[in-house]
């Protein structure tokens, strides 16, 4: 058995053990499991989202000085591009710290790996209105669009004018239409992983609204 055979058959051994042990649902299992995870990244994640909204308000600020080196070195593309990462720099701007690679790594194994997991896996419970996990739902596949949404806007500046609102609903309309070919389970996932991520999204507001009042003037 290879690595991510391996991998995978923790997530399908860890919901069996779930709904065997604890004797709930497995669609209850799959939220459960989603969480926890998503609680054990939480911390990294919100590092390198911070980190991400910093560099965005820190190149906001640089934008004029952007476009004097853009005019100084038009001729000169890979001057340009070297004269712009000095001065990103010089005001601490990091596109791959530690936290955001960490973060984007073990988000892709862990959502990749429970995608497979669940896609290989054979459900016959029910859930609330759902009368099979193995079917797709089309009432379970908006709540997953409205989630995601909700975990779009709250991202800090994601609402700043109406093309950006708009521009939101793409991966939200295309993330539903590949939902009504897949298990509900995944569904079930998805939503459970999108709720993680709107408490993350508070989060993040939260930490950044501390560090606006640190700065203030007394």
């Amino acid at each position: 058995m290879d690595l991510w055979a391996l991998w995978t058959n923790v997530f399908t051994v860890s919901i069996s053990m779930l709904t065997s042990h604890l004797g709930i649902s497995e669609a209850l299992s799959i939220m459960l499991l989603t969480l926890c995870v998503r609680a054990a990244m939480m911390p990294i994640s919100l590092a390198a989202a911070y980190q991400m909204h910093k560099n965005k308000l820190a190149m906001a600020e640089l934008k004029s000085m952007q476009a004097k080196l853009s005019e100084q070195h038009k001729s000169n593309p890979a001057e340009l591009i070297k004269q712009t990462m000095a001065l990103y720099r010089e005001h601490g701007i990091s596109f791959l710290t530690k936290s955001m690679l960490v973060n984007l790594v073990s988000r892709s194994v862990f959502g990749m790996g429970f995608f497979h997991a669940l896609s290989g896996m054979s459900f016959t419970s029910k859930f609330l209105w759902l009368t099979s996990l193995a079917k797709p739902n089309f009432v379970l596949n908006i709540l997953v669009g409205v989630l995601m949404f909700l975990g779009l806007i709250l991202m800090p500046g994601a609402t700043s004018d109406t093309s950006s609102m708009l521009i939101l609903m793409i991966p939200v309309i295309i993330s539903i239409i590949a939902l009504s070919t897949l298990p509900a389970a995944i569904g079930v996932y998805w939503a459970s992983s999108n709720a993680a991520t709107i408490v993350q999204a508070l989060l993040l507001r939260g930490m950044i609204k501390r560090a606006e009042q640190r700065v203030l003037p007394i």
